[in-house]
């Protein structure tokens, strides 16, 4: 078997298993949900061209005191604009933050077009480019990649995990910031994925994070903290949540994300290692390090 054929099929795999992720939002820790404290402002929209001559659409907020860049991936069928909540708290740290809209999203134009080694193989390609765009217009900054779902599994790519694709890491990505992962997916993910995570990776995810049919053990949204090497890990459960607890969750939760991951990219990126030490794990909720 070809490296193409191959690529095509664990790409078709992985993109049928996130094709069964529930669209909506399902009830996180609270049963009564309270709303995020703030949504982000309306982006920049940036025309880029791939490599393959596909214009890529690119959103970008812009932080008035910039510290950092996010290249942010979206969960499958997902759109940037609808994790406005912690793109907001992001931007208010000094984080600008570049998202891409895949060609799997269903706001995409050439959606109807998009089949599973597409949907995967695009998504590589979207995000070379845009760290290549953050890299020329904003230059001595440092990327940070981070993601949902879909998305997160290609952060972890980017920051040395390697799929049966091979390896398609970015020296340039410090941190890796990973919400809800995509699980341990057969025939894409191996135990040997992450090996070569060796970059600094904080995973968020709750104890109801399932995907019917695909995930029916939430402790497979873990195996990036587990099997990567140890040093620059974090890991925060949190009771009751599930794989749309980035969008769902309610005030408290949402604020302990957001501090959590502004706080470990000031650790891991910006060489403020006291910015995680009053981080605490509230009832509820259990950190872990590695």
């Amino acid at each position: 078997m070809t490296r193409l054929s191959i690529l095509r099929r664990l790409a078709l795999s992985l993109v049928l298993s996130l094709a069964m992720a529930p669209a909506g939002p399902v009830l996180a820790r609270s049963a009564v949900q309270t709303p995020a404290v703030q949504t982000a402002a309306a982006p920049t929209q940036v025309a880029l061209s791939a490599p393959d001559r596909r214009a890529i659409d690119v959103s970008v907020w812009k932080a008035a005191d910039e510290r950092a860049v996010i290249v942010f991936s979206h969960g499958f069928n997902g759109h940037p604009a609808a994790y406005d909540g912690i793109i907001a708290a992001w931007v208010e740290a000094g984080f600008t933050v570049v998202a891409p809209l895949h060609i799997d999203s269903l706001r995409h134009p050439l959606n109807a077009q998009a089949d599973g080694p597409s949907a995967f193989m695009t998504r590589i390609i979207d995000l070379a480019t845009v760290r290549a765009f953050v890299t020329a217009e904003h230059a001595g900054q440092p990327i940070v990649a981070a993601g949902h779902s879909f998305g997160s599994l290609m952060s972890m790519i980017a920051g040395g995990a390697v799929t049966l694709a091979g390896p398609q890491g970015d020296p340039a990505v410090k941190a890796v910031v990973a919400l809800s992962s995509a699980g341990d997916l057969k025939g894409v993910v191996t135990p040997e994925s992450y090996a070569g995570l060796t970059t600094p990776t904080l995973m968020i995810t709750g104890d109801e994070d399932l995907v019917p049919q695909y995930v029916d053990d939430w402790r497979a949204h873990r195996s990036g903290f587990d099997r990567s090497p140890a040093g620059g890990k974090m890991l925060l459960v949190f009771e009751g949540g599930d794989h749309s607890l980035i969008r769902n969750a309610d005030a408290a939760d949402f604020d302990l994300i957001a501090r959590a991951s502004v706080a470990f990219i000031e650790a891991h990126v910006l060489g403020e290692p006291r910015a995680l030490e009053a981080l605490t794990a509230p009832e509820g909720v259990t950190i872990e390090r590695r």
